[in-house]
């Protein structure tokens, strides 16, 4: 009876870790901001889950709320978005990343850094 019992505990936490698994999304997105002398350098890879993701996405560099320079792309599954501008030395800036799969909006994800 006792096997039984483990056997069929098992067989349960085997499932429920499947059906976990399943509902979780393994979207990724890490916005980069470097600079070289003037220059602002920024980048981002935004990674679906499956083949098939619809990916938008669009960088926007702001000086405090004031809009310097904005980069966009879509495609499928693994989509880049990267661009640069000049900027002043002694300031420092902020990349927001807004995207969105498969039409649904993903969390905004922001960096900053300050332009040596």
């Amino acid at each position: 009876m006792k096997r039984r019992f483990f056997l069929i505990a098992a067989v349960l936490l085997f499932l429920l870790s499947l059906t976990a698994h399943a509902a979780s999304t393994a979207y990724d997105a890490n916005p980069s901001l470097s600079f070289n002398g003037t220059t602002a350098y920024c980048a981002v890879l935004c990674r679906g889950d499956k083949t098939t993701d619809s990916i938008s996405a669009t960088l926007t560099l702001y000086h405090g709320n004031t809009k310097i320079d904005s980069w966009s792309n879509s495609g499928s599954f693994c989509v880049p978005v990267s661009g640069s501008c000049g900027v002043v030395s002694g300031v420092t800036y902020r990349l927001k990343l807004t995207w969105s799969v498969n039409g649904v909006s993903q969390p905004d994800v922001e960096v900053t850094n300050t332009c040596p």
